[in-house]
């Protein structure tokens, strides 16, 4: 065989691969039903050319040494499989996208922390990627001796090319998006193809070398298995076994694919038993191999035995096929470990950089991520290169499983901050940087000393003499490297749990232990609470710690008497007693928050800080809860209200009391001393004539003393504010301010009244008179304004339908004129389509009466295919544009309905059908259903998520946010909406990923009855009923606002802020709509505005905030309350569309 033939064959894989992951990344639904077997298999990324090729030289060497390499595995999957599950859930909750992420974010979100193992995981990972490459090098060394020669490089030069090819693949591979946390479909699909070539090629191999073995007679395989055999060394394999048992989850790589890459966790389950398979599979044929290799190429390098044995055999396929194999385990661990190391690297160390020095407000969001790329990028080259200095400097170690063992000891630093992160809660951030400090410089020593950095021995050297086995366990025959790795993973375990033990962790990180290790499940009934030795006293002193004596005492007698006896105070509680109390605790604080204080409390329990902030939670949302209970119960009241605490200091108010006085900004706020208010209006004039001092004076001196006291205050305006004040039970002071303006001139009047009763009987009489009068024209000018409004209402069907009758003489003119059949079908088609346009439109009238039941409907017995050829010449002209197969099953079945609304029916299930199922396929047809007709549309789109299905048929519901576009989610509400007023039965079946079916079930009629001719569309009503309040700081802008409204007919009333806006409440006018600006004079919002609106109409009118600002802030808060919003400039369509719907 050629040796360049080695070159277009890896490419031509390479590019199979890439071709695999795109194809992956375009097609969400290809393969979707193996996804577990894809995410298993994925995992045998694992399986790199240490697995292919070293495991062959370590059993060369004695045959018990490649166990732990497949045995360790095997082992987590199968018996600590919860220990995954516990990380894959941990990741999801807390939204992790790396081994790094996930340890900072156990350790209070440190980033630092980050940092430190993003170093130590690249250090770690550089040689696993070096050992890669020399796996990949030497497959070419041997399946194409020559093939530097024959391209005319130096050998040197091989390792650069399979360098630049790996960086070139892997920026293609895994850089085309920067979105961590969303799922590398196709890459996953790659990795699980390479696995399926990498054991495919292992078998083959396997099976050819016991085929060649059978067929020669030199060769024994029990001779060579007894001749080579020796014992194992069982403290090497422990060590080597629990090494790789760490390394399987902490290996970025490993990570990456069972945690990140996980979409499910119930793929787990088909990975505990097919990764473990897979294994078995892989190690199947390692020692006949190595067998057959010690046989027939004596002096020839172990490592080499899977491509050198076919080679010996001029079994050429064979050996390129083994080189397939290799090549495909070393580049997918190389690809997956970049990508991994890349966005460690990027996230933990160069974005908090970049962050810090550039200014994000001055770059849009596609030039930060072309540049996010571009770093991406430049850091898979600089880890490939980095990775190549070291496949240079540890030429010196000949073993590609000493290479494998030096990684996994570096990569195992992770495990006890990983491990004891998840099930210990006493773990904290210093216990990691002193365990990590220490194991990975004991590791750094040996990896010095196995490079041969190190000089001397373990007698003239100390950092050799540290990773040197003790005296005592020579007789184990332990390596100093394997030595070194145990200690460096032990010491790291212990300076870890030491130094936590020793140190208090920060707020933070306790409260993230809480979201990792979990907090103790409550119990059910704790009896033992309730027959705890307390006496009442001691019971009623720890209420009263929460609640206060008064409260307590008063909870208490009311349940002696209850209970119709007493207990004396140094007498023991009972258990019914107990839950008396801790029901009163409840209502302070909530009812676990109460168990928790009583079981610390009677039982001597100290409570954890998650069950201290669940008390603060709890009680901090009654507090929440009251105070708005509060406030909104004072601020329906029409007088204003002002409360102070026992320390005479402001504490509530309500709208009203503002209005009533103009109080500077800032003076009115919570804890504001009632002494600065009463002075400030003192000073205006509203306390009477007199030294504002001494008005103060005698206002506390009756809140100190608790008196209620009423009086009335005169101002300058003529207005009258009487006050009056009641002290609270527990302290403090409620004052009410009434306006009684009107109540004292309704006095005067009656006085004045008595004094001239004749002269205001007439003056009465005259105002009834014209009261009537202003009656009969206002009676005169609605009956006018109802013509004007069913003119205009005729005038605008008539506009909408006048282009599309012209549409259709025109369809017609080109149906009399055309010659041929095609043109006449077409024709035929357009002229149907605007048909059904003209009957949508005079529909509209009626569509718009479903909800108040005035739907004018013209059911009759009609042949179904009636509907059936309609709906198919409208819709197949419009599949064949959307390369829909669209299918039409004809029927001779008659059915009862209105066949125009019916129509309408079908064209919402069939619109929905051809929207969210691009290029598939849709059916329409009938059946039978218990002596009715069912019509279904069938498709084999998206489905619909089963916690949207009841929601479909709502308003505004769409299945996929995504094509919001493409209309307002109002089809399904108006076909259930014509289905219950024509009493037929709309239901609908729907599997994710599968396809729906929308079904109406309607009754048969026995015959078809004649089509009545088509009544005159009925009139809308227009906007003239509407109420629309404007307020606006700017004077124009209500003018132009007024006069656009009372053109559409709307009765228009227009406000410059809250009071004047409140106004028009009180003299009785509700708005229907109220269109309001954001931004007000003097600080005030629209939305302040609103919300006052809805505290006196509740939800009876619609509240629309118009602003060119659009701060995510703003929104949040209008969305939040309910209301609408519109963007300036308002364009007249839009806001008559939002009229139109009020």
């Amino acid at each position: 065989m050629q040796g360049w033939i080695v070159v277009p064959v890896s490419l031509a894989y390479l590019g199979i691969l890439f071709l695999i992951a795109w194809y992956g990344d375009r097609q969400k639904k290809w393969l979707s039903n193996w996804r577990p077997w894809v995410y298993s298999l994925s995992i045998a990324v694992y399986c790199t050319s240490w697995t292919f090729y070293g495991t062959v030289g370590q059993a060369s060497a004695n045959p018990w040494a490649f166990l732990p390499i497949y045995v360790a595995p095997i082992i987590v999957f199968t018996l600590g499989w919860r220990v995954i599950a516990r990380l894959i859930l941990i990741a999801k909750r807390e939204h992790i996208t790396s081994i790094a992420d996930f340890i900072a974010a156990r350790y209070g979100k440190s980033q630092g922390l980050a940092v430190v193992v993003t170093l130590i995981a690249v250090a770690g990972i550089l040689p696993y990627i070096a050992l890669q490459l020399r796996g990949i090098t030497m497959g070419l060394d041997v399946v194409a001796p020559n093939l530097a020669s024959e391209l005319g490089y130096q050998d040197t030069h091989i390792s650069w090319f399979v360098v630049g090819a790996l960086a070139i693949f892997t920026m293609l591979f895994g850089t085309r998006h920067i979105d961590n946390t969303e799922h590398h479909r196709g890459m996953m699909m790659a990795v699980a193809f390479e696995s399926i070539v990498k054991l495919v090629a292992f078998l083959v191999v396997g099976v050819f070398i016991l085929y060649l073995a059978w067929q020669r007679p030199d060769i024994h395989l029990a001779e060579l298995a007894s001749s080579t055999y020796q014992s194992p060394n069982l403290p090497t394999l422990l060590i080597h076994t629990a090494l790789t048992m760490m390394a399987i989850v902490c290996l970025p790589r490993q990570f990456h694919t069972i945690v990140v890459e996980n979409e499910r966790a119930q793929d787990l389950h088909t990975a505990r038993w097919l990764f473990p398979a897979y294994l078995v599979l892989m190690g199947l044929f390692v020692l006949p191999i190595a067998w057959v290799g010690q046989g027939l190429l004596m002096g020839t390098s172990p490592d080499t035995y899977v491509i050198s044995i076919p080679k010996f055999a001029e079994a050429n396929n064979i050996a390129l096929l083994a080189f397939l194999g290799g090549t495909s385990a070393a580049s997918g661990m190389v690809i997956v470990s970049t990508i991994a190391l890349a966005i460690m690297v990027s996230n933990d160390l160069v974005m908090p950089l970049l962050l810090r020095r550039i200014k994000l407000a001055h770059r849009s969001h596609r030039h930060l991520s072309g540049l996010l790329l571009v770093i991406r990028r430049a850091l898979i080259c600089l880890l490939l290169f980095g990775a190549w200095l070291f496949y240079q400097a540890l030429d010196t170690i000949h073993s590609l499983s000493a290479i494998g063992f030096l990684s996994f000891s570096a990569i195992t630093q992770f495990a006890p901050a990983l491990i004891g992160g998840m099930y210990w809660r006493l773990g904290n951030r210093k216990g990691v940087y002193v365990g990590l400090f220490v194991g990975f410089a004991i590791w750094l020593i040996t990896l010095m000393s196995e490079t041969g950095l190190l000089a001397g021995d373990e007698t003239s050297n100390l950092l050799i003499r540290v990773i040197t086995p003790p005296d005592f366990l020579s007789t184990l025959n332990i390596a100093s490297s394997d030595w070194g790795m145990l200690i460096s993973v032990v010491l790291n375990a212990l300076c870890f749990v030491a130094v936590s033990l020793a140190t208090r962790a920060s707020l933070t990180e306790r409260l993230q232990s809480a979201s990792f290790v979990g907090t103790p499940l409550p119990e059910s009934e704790n009896l033992s609470l309730y027959q705890s030795r307390v006496t009442v006293a001691e019971l009623e002193m720890l209420a009263s710690r929460f609640v206060g004596r008064t409260r307590v005492r008063s909870a208490f007698r009311q349940y002696w008497k209850q209970q119709e006896r007493q207990l004396l105070p140094n007498q023991q509680a009972s258990a019914e007693l107990i839950r008396h109390t801790e029901r009163v605790l409840a209502g302070v604080f909530g009812a676990s928050s109460a168990k928790l204080v009583l079981t610390s409390a009677l039982q001597g329990r100290n409570m954890q800080l998650e069950e201290v902030a669940t008390i603060v939670d709890e009680a901090s949302e009654l507090y929440h809860f009251s105070r708005g209970l509060l406030q909104g119960a004072i601020e329906h009241i029409g007088q204003g209200i002002a409360v102070v605490d026992k320390q005479l200091r402001l504490v509530a108010w309500n709208r009203r009391y503002l209005e009533l006085f103009s109080f500077p900004a800032g003076l009115i706020q919570v804890g504001r001393p009632i002494a600065d208010v009463i002075r400030h209006n003192a000073e205006q004039g509203l306390c009477g004539p007199g030294d504002p001092n001494e008005h103060v004076r005698k206002r506390i001196y009756y809140l100190e003393q608790g008196s209620p006291h009423r009086s009335s205050r005169v101002r300058q305006d003529g207005s009258v504010i009487e006050v009056q004040g009641n002290p609270m039970p527990g302290g403090g002071f409620v004052m009410s301010f009434t306006d009684i303006t009107v109540f004292r001139e309704a006095e005067s009047a009656l006085l004045d009244a008595n004094e001239r009763l004749e002269e205001r009987v007439i003056e009465r009489t005259k105002e009834l008179e014209q009261l009537n009068q202003r009656l009969v024209l206002a009676t005169r000018k609605s009956e006018s304004e109802s013509q004007s409004k069913m003119r205009f209402l005729a005038a605008v069907s008539h506009d909408l339908m006048q282009p599309l009758n012209a549409a259709r003489l025109f369809a017609s003119s080109l149906s009399e004129a055309s010659k041929d059949d095609e043109t006449r079908q077409l024709s035929s088609h357009i002229e149907s389509a605007l048909g059904a346009a003209e009957e949508l439109i005079g529909d509209l009238l009626d569509i718009s009466r479903l909800e108040s039941g005035k739907l004018q409907t013209n059911v009759r017995g009609f042949p179904l295919s009636e509907v059936f050829n309609n709906l198919e010449a409208e819709f197949s002209a419009i599949s064949k544009g959307q390369h829909i197969r669209f299918s039409v099953v004809t029927s001779s079945l008659i059915v009862k309905s209105d066949p125009k609304l019916l129509r309408r029916v079908l064209q919402n299930f069939l619109t929905n059908a051809f929207r969210y199922n691009p290029e598939g396929k849709v059916l329409l047809g009938a059946r039978r259903v218990n002596g009715r007709v069912r019509i279904d549309v069938w498709d084999d789109g998206i489905g619909i998520a089963e916690d949207k299905q009841k929601e479909i048929f709502n308003e505004f519901t769409r299945v996929d946010q995504a094509r919001a576009d493409q209309g307002l989610g109002l089809g399904l509400a108006i076909s259930r909406g014509i289905a219950r007023v024509l009493n037929h039965q709309i239901s609908m079946r729907s599997w994710p990923d599968r396809g729906s079916v929308f079904s109406i079930t309607l009754d048969t009629a026995s015959e078809a009855a004649p089509a009545p001719s088509k009544a005159k569309p009925a009139q809308d009503s227009g906007l003239s009923h509407l109420k629309v309040l404007c307020v606006d700081n700017e004077p124009d802008i209500l003018v132009g606002m007024e006069t656009l409204l009372k053109r559409w007919g709307c009765d228009v009333r227009t406000a410059v802020d809250l009071v004047a806006s409140l106004k028009h409440l009180d003299e009785g006018w509700a708005p229907d709509v109220i269109l309001s600006d954001y931004r007000l004079d003097n600080g005030r919002t629209g939305l302040e505005v609103l919300q006052q609106f809805r505290l006196r109409m509740g939800d009876a009118f619609n509240g629309v905030i118009i602003s060119a600002d659009r701060t995510e802030s703003m929104l949040e808060g209008i969305k939040s309350n309910g209301f609408g919003f519109i963007a300036k400039p308002v364009k007249p369509l839009k806001l008559r569309a939002i009229l139109n719907r009020s």
